[in-house]
């Protein structure tokens, strides 16, 4: 008879999202419910227009810096939230949080990974 030999799979490496979405889910307890509408203030609409400004104003600092070779997250950062709080329809608004989210948790991947 021949016996099966078991091979022993190297050690996975632990997923550098999942340590921060873990992360993100504490936080996100701690905050509790809050029903707000996301373009808040007496003048919402105004209150789009500047954030409008602000994304392009961002997009132009952003571009800027990559043709130089000098991004940075920030630019990055607020760009994404400009852009998603300047959204009027919901299902806009909801695609650029998530994505200012998916920003944020590469943003924090790499504060750890030069932490290590």
């Amino acid at each position: 008879m021949t016996e099966a030999k078991t091979t022993k799979r190297p050690a996975r490496r632990p997923d550098p999202t999942t340590t921060v979405i873990v992360d993100i889910k504490a936080a996100r307890k701690q905050l509790g419910e809050r029903g707000m509408p996301l373009a808040g203030g007496q003048r919402p609409t105004k209150g789009r227009a500047h954030h409008r400004r602000e994304a392009t104003r961002w997009q132009a600092i952003e571009r800027g810096r990559d043709l130089a070779g000098t991004p940075g997250w920030d630019g990055s950062l607020l760009a994404g939230l400009y852009e998603a709080l300047a959204e009027t329809e919901q299902k806009s608004a909801r695609a650029g949080l998530v994505r200012l989210a998916a920003l944020a948790v590469a943003a924090v991947e790499d504060i750890d990974q030069a932490a290590a």
